[in-house]
């Protein structure tokens, strides 16, 4: 582990406005029975009484349990994280502030054996450096903080020779026997994102610690960033060694960020998002005259943790995963950012970087056709062709979503997502919801029928 150097005195951020969060309380969950389970021993891991779950599940025989049968649980919460703020919102978040972070550079004047490494990630062998990037790009996770967990759990940035688990899980994801940076830092990033936007968007305000099972709720007044590193840190900890973690003491989290990169008020942009942002206007992405489906609502932007901020889209003549030849279409006036493995990020802002102001992800673009990174696209411009590429899907299709500062927006909310005048509506449940524009409704499905949800651009 590296050691802090003397720093100047630090101001305490001051906290947010407190929320009105309980000292305990439950929450409405599930579990899938697997081979081995009993109703005993997952009401010990639950936190329930064997009764409890009887009663919730209509179960009149605690021996007649069923593999893959799924059971209601209610999972209790008890205590609070400390009400410290840790990090920005613009250090957890890739935003302006990693534009002028080079991590090449950084990696390279670095001892550890993140330098050393290499791996093949969408069939391109990568080093340690660029898997970092490939993963704040993705999530849009700052690699200042992507790279102080990895040295705080791993230990990669400062020994040149880690060894066990800290080799093999250097992100602490120790249930797979899949040794692979980029997997380790996806795991990461989820959970990240996961205490970030349930902190912002008041949707998820408990952690679940990983190693005892139990839950706890964040720290009151603290900020989204911060909420995110506590989400993470209970991923990895036991209830003991999370309040550690998460405190200002030797053995915090806190002090490894400081070692690495100095205070990180000192990169605060306050809130990334401001109250008073509205969104340019966005026209359909596809060509003029060309009626289009709407297979999607509102759901997760980039994985779990993500707001439901996406829609999906796909033409007419799609089966399957074949290459259309229909075009996606560029929905502004902006310079191509990104352009790799089925993604095409356009930026909107004059930097030309996602990194800064309003930008598009566009997903599943086939690589045949698709845009050079570094093009200038004007509305209605040529982005590719709708396929199966990148991320998981059964059917060529476009997925779009929205950030601003580097922040994913919620497709629904303060600042709804308007495509070529029709406005998303989120549902009760992931790509639900509807779309609608004047009088007309569109309900997303995997269906080939105009009134229901087909546009005509």
């Amino acid at each position: 582990m590296l050691t802090t150097s003397p720093e100047p005195p630090r101001a305490t951020p001051t906290l947010d406005s407190l929320r009105d969060i309980p000292e305990s309380g439950v929450i409405a969950g599930s579990y899938i029975v697997r081979s081995g389970d009993t109703l005993s021993g997952i009401a010990v891991a639950t936190g329930a009484t064997v009764e409890e779950l009887m009663r919730l599940n209509g179960i009149a025989n605690a021996d007649n349990l069923r593999i893959g049968q799924v059971l209601q649980v209610n999972l209790p919460i008890e205590g609070h994280a400390p009400s410290i703020k840790l990090i920005p919102d613009s250090e957890l978040v890739n935003s302006p502030t990693a534009i002028t972070f080079h991590v090449p550079k950084f990696v390279a004047a670095a001892p550890g054996y993140l330098k050393a490494y290499t791996e093949t990630v969408d069939g391109a062998e990568m080093d340690g450096a660029h898997v970092v990037m490939r993963i704040a790009e993705q999530y849009s996770i700052h690699p200042r903080i992507l790279l102080a967990l990895l040295e705080y759990k791993g230990g990669w940035i400062s020994n040149p020779a880690p060894q066990g688990d800290a080799l093999d899980y250097p992100l602490g994801y120790n249930r797979t026997d899949i040794k692979s940076l980029y997997l380790q830092l996806s795991w990461a990033a989820a959970r990240l994102n996961e205490g970030y936007y349930g902190w912002r968007l008041a949707s998820r305000l408990w952690v679940r610690l990983l190693d005892d099972g139990g839950r706890a709720y964040m720290g009151n007044g603290i900020n989204a960033g911060t909420a995110g590193v506590q989400n993470y840190l209970a991923a990895i900890s036991t209830r003991a060694t999370w309040l550690d973690a998460m405190g200002t003491d030797a053995s915090g989290f806190i002090n490894i960020y400081r070692a690495l990169f100095g205070d990180p008020w000192k990169y605060d942009l306050g809130t990334l998002v401001p109250p008073d942002v509205q969104q340019p206007t966005l026209a359909l992405p596809w060509a003029k005259g060309q009626t289009w489906l709407f297979t999607g609502g509102p759901h997760a932007a980039w994985g779990t943790g993500t707001p439901w901020g996406a829609l999906d889209f796909t033409s007419w003549g799609v089966y399957g995963c074949n290459r259309l030849t229909d075009w996606v279409t560029a929905m502004a006036d902006g310079k191509v950012a990104r352009s790799v493995n089925g993604e095409v990020v356009q930026s909107l802002d004059p930097s030309g970087d996602e990194r800064a102001g309003w930008s598009i992800l566009y997903l599943h673009i086939a690589t045949e056709g698709r845009v050079d990174a570094g093009a200038q696209m004007k509305t209605g411009d040529r982005i590719g062709h709708p396929s199966c590429e990148g991320g998981f899907t059964n059917g060529s299709h476009v997925h779009i979503a929205r950030k601003y500062n580097g922040e994913w927006l919620n497709a629904t909310g303060a600042v709804p997502f308007v495509i070529g005048g029709w406005t998303s509506l989120e549902g009760a449940l992931e790509y639900g919801g509807q779309i609608v524009n004047g009088s007309l409704t569109r309900t997303p499905c995997e269906c080939k029928e105009i009134a229901t949800n087909g546009i005509r651009h």
